[in-house]
């Protein structure tokens, strides 16, 4: 007899990936388990609340809001940092990263994917579980969204963050509703998502980047936005977990004066809307980290 306990939905997995094509890339899926085994002495594999906890905290703990790195990319020193090189795209870019190890999740993988990330989750979380479970099952999906609704990828780190956002290179994949006079308005949320972000950006405070000069050159000063054609952007920050570093395009770099949580990106995506719109309209934006939780602003 086969029995098995199922639980949708159990956590969000927030994290960062390195594409081939793209280079460093936000996503955000939701996580379902199933775990197989025997009944215990009180007729169950394993009590919902204890699995979804369990389930979850190993997630959180080992992958979430973390860079996932295939195996043997990074190296490490003996104060617990690692660094990486990565190349990618047909112009052979470079991003450049350093960081405390608890920043990546390694994948023991040549490539990470939903499905080297599943198997990789799958084989921790069975060696914390009961004996009587004999298989973690996980399926990693993205939300669900209208076709017509447009979607984006981002990074950013928040050097002051308490928790786990601290952490540079770490991402979300969201989408955004955008309405003026109490009208949903799906002509702006295409232009956000896909003509100013294009689909894929890291959003970055000024006051980090390391090489001010070089990219005001370009610029002027205290720029904010996204830039085509500028070198190589360094940031780097030290907060309460270490420093981190990192070195990418300068095209995909948004810059923005203030720090990046989402409360302040959804001030400044409402601010972009309005200055496109009449000074009487009234906007309001609904900006997410991720799937089912966010931030509104009206303005």
């Amino acid at each position: 007899m086969k029995v098995s306990l199922f639980y949708k939905h159990v956590t969000v997995l927030d994290y960062a990936y390195l594409d081939h094509h793209l280079g460093l890339v936000g996503d955000a899926l939701i996580v379902d388990m199933e775990l197989v085994g025997d009944l215990d002495k009180e007729g169950v594999v394993f009590d919902f609340s204890y699995a979804k906890k369990k389930v979850k905290e190993i997630i959180d703990r080992d992958c979430d809001h973390r860079l996932c790195i295939p195996r043997n990319l990074m190296t490490a020193d003996g104060n617990d940092n690692i660094a990486l090189s990565f190349k990618y795209g047909q112009a052979e870019e470079v991003l450049h990263y350093t960081s405390p190890r608890e920043g990546v999740c390694e994948i023991p993988s040549d490539y990470v994917t939903k499905d080297s990330i599943k198997t990789y989750l799958e084989n921790t979380i069975i060696e914390e579980l009961p004996k009587n479970i004999v298989s973690v099952k996980l399926t990693l999906r993205e939300e669900e969204l209208p076709e017509d609704k447009p979607t984006f990828h981002y990074t950013h780190g928040l050097k002051e963050h308490y928790g786990n956002c601290q952490r540079l290179f770490h991402g979300h994949r969201n989408t955004v509703d955008v309405f003026v006079n109490g009208k949903r308005r799906e002509d702006f949320e295409q232009w956000l998502a896909k003509d100013l972000f294009k689909n894929n950006v890291h959003f970055c405070k000024w006051e980090n980047v390391v090489n001010k000069s070089e990219v005001e050159k370009i610029t002027g000063q205290n720029p904010s936005g996204r830039f085509d054609e500028l070198p190589m952007v360094e940031i780097e920050y030290t907060s309460a977990q270490g420093t981190f570093n990192g070195k990418l395009p300068g095209r995909a770099v948004y810059f923005l004066d203030t720090e990046t949580t989402v409360e302040l990106l959804s001030i400044h995506f409402a601010k972009l809307v309005k200055e496109k719109v009449g000074e009487s309209d009234i906007v309001t934006v609904h900006a997410y980290e991720g799937i089912a939780k966010g931030s509104t602003t009206t303005l």
